[in-house]
């Protein structure tokens, strides 16, 4: 079942701006790429937005990829791949539904 994407994330989808760079950069484990671009430090790792509107994508059917948000292993198999790329929050954000 796919879940409509909000009007935002459909702009950004329709558009490839650099919001839906960073989430298509997380699905498809090529954040260095977007580290090489974002000129802003606190920009370099993945945030929680980042996060969410990947799994928005996702879920609207958008964009495919391995990665899990459903299940607690497959958070942690993210978590493992993605390692210091992740920001504190956004390692709380993946966490947060499983504590």
């Amino acid at each position: 079942m796919t879940i409509p994407l909000k009007p935002t994330d459909m702009q950004s989808l329709l558009t490839h701006d650099h919001r839906y760079q960073r989430a298509v950069a997380v699905l498809h484990d090529d954040w260095l790429t977007i580290m090489a671009d974002e000129t802003r430090a606190d920009r370099q790792r993945i945030q929680p937005d980042d996060l969410y509107f990947a799994q928005a994508l996702l879920a609207s059917g958008a964009v495919t990829s391995q990665a899990d948000f459903t299940s607690y292993a497959g958070v942690q198999a993210l978590r493992q791949r993605l390692g210091n790329q992740l920001s504190p929050a956004a390692q709380q954000a993946l966490i947060k539904p499983y504590l």
